[in-house]
């Protein structure tokens, strides 16, 4: 049963991104880093430069020692995945995980680039179990479902174990 869930799933998002080639969610994104940026300056947030990894860039933002903001983004061959994560302070737990994914269509590599690209944003609130998906800067659907975070959520916490660690550190020197 769970293989047969995990296939109708997958079918949906191969659907929804072939059904969207080219299309840019540039407006959207750009309203979204606002909202995170707004975010940040309204909880009077720290900047915190800290990098795990070199190929994976990261922005980390404190509020009393711990991990508000995270900012990070994956860079493969072609296109890339962009999440910005909220942190609830009290808990721990992701309050809200905005996750940008540009891949090229690997049917339109031609003459040594790709000429297509999907580009897809997933706002995931685990607390109410939604996920709202957008294409073109429009919101398609709303699914009862946080498993795009389920799929996050080992890396994310493994980042925000390793960052709060670096900023103890730092803070005890």
């Amino acid at each position: 049963m769970n293989n047969f869930i995990r296939l109708i799933f997958s079918s949906f998002l191969l659907f929804l991104f072939v059904g969207c080639e080219n299309a840019s969610n540039d407006i959207l994104d750009s309203d979204l880093e606002n909202e995170f940026r707004t975010a940040i300056a309204n909880t009077k947030a720290e900047e915190f430069k800290y990098l795990d990894d070199g190929l994976v860039p990261q922005e980390n933002f404190f509020i009393n020692s711990k991990l508000k903001f995270l900012k990070f983004r994956f860079n493969p061959e072609a296109g890339f995945t962009e999440r910005r994560v909220y942190f609830d302070l009290k808990t721990d737990s992701i309050e809200k995980l905005v996750l940008r994914k540009i891949q090229a269509d690997w049917d339109s590599f031609e003459d040594g680039n790709y000429h297509k690209f999907n580009d897809s944003i997933f706002v995931v609130y685990p607390k109410i179990n939604k996920t709202d998906i957008y294409f073109d800067n429009e919101k398609v659907k709303s699914i009862n479902s946080k498993s795009f975070l389920l799929k996050e959520e080992k890396y994310i916490y493994k980042l925000k174990n390793y960052t709060e660690n670096q900023h103890k550190k730092k803070a005890s020197n």
